[in-house]
């Protein structure tokens, strides 16, 4: 019978410019939250089954972590999927790129020092919480998924510039709270999906939508204008302001202000 396997893990920041942190895992539960300033990621992987180890690398200003399927049993995971729990890092500015297969995913990025963010989602489940707001400008925020449930809270606090979003068969949640603190813009495509979009009723939000054989559910707080939905604080003119641009192929929209 296979004896538990743990890896612990402890990467530090490497002294160059530019940082970039890959996490890409398939068959496993995984965990990734805020840690202190340093080092860069420390965690540990839990294999109980002892049948799918990790791949732990860093060179230069990039570090990976995956799985080693090459090693990989599968009769193992019929008893349990590997666990990692990770914890990142905030002294320095980095790139985070995530790859999630069939896994179950729960991922609190607040206050990490983010200037890119790509998410690959292939099926499973994913929670993606900015629970503090990102104190470093990030450029765009990437996100890929498939047949999936997905939901994202206090895309705010993400505090990108550039936000694409293009989704399958699914159903995903987009929850804009936090602070918004510039102007923002975010293109959402999916094909065959539910898509729920909420915005805080304070924060200046103009969201167009395009459905092809699909419903659009609207809630209260929002008035047409310009071929758009505008919140009140749009409409009064305030700044900074938050543009979704959302098409959607027979699939649902429901757009409400909280």
């Amino acid at each position: 019978m296979p004896t538990e396997t743990t890896t612990n893990i402890t990467l530090p920041f490497p002294e160059v410019a530019d940082r970039n942190l890959r996490i890409a895992v398939g068959a496993c539960k995984l965990k990734v939250s805020p840690g202190a300033a340093e080092p860069w990621v420390v965690g540990t992987y839990i294999d109980h089954s002892n049948s799918l180890p990790p791949i732990v690398q860093q060179e230069g200003g990039e570090a990976r972590i995956m799985q080693n399927y090459q090693a990989f049993n599968p009769l193992g995971l019929f008893t349990s999927t590997p666990q990692i729990d990770l914890a990142l890092g905030k002294a320095q500015p980095y790139m985070l790129g995530i790859e999630l297969g069939a896994s179950d995913n729960t991922l609190d990025l607040g206050g990490l020092p983010l200037t890119r963010l790509s998410i690959k989602q292939g099926a499973g489940k994913v929670d993606l919480n900015f629970s503090t707001p990102n104190p470093q400008p990030m450029n765009l925020l990437r996100l890929e998924a498939g047949a999936t449930a997905l939901e994202m809270r206090n895309l705010a606090n993400a505090n990108f510039a550039e936000m694409t979003i293009d989704g399958g068969a699914a159903g995903y949640k987009f929850d804009f709270g936090g602070t918004l603190t510039h102007d923002a813009h975010v293109r959402l495509t999916t094909g065959m999906s539910g898509v729920e979009i909420s915005v805080p009723a304070s924060t200046a939000a103009k969201i167009r939508a395009e459905i092809v054989m699909g419903g659009l559910n609207i809630g209260d707080g929002f008035t047409k204008k310009e071929g758009a939905f505008w919140t009140e604080a749009a409409i009064k003119g305030q700044v900074p302001v938050l543009t979704i641009e959302a098409n959607i192929s027979l699939g649902g929209l429901a757009i409400k202000a909280v």
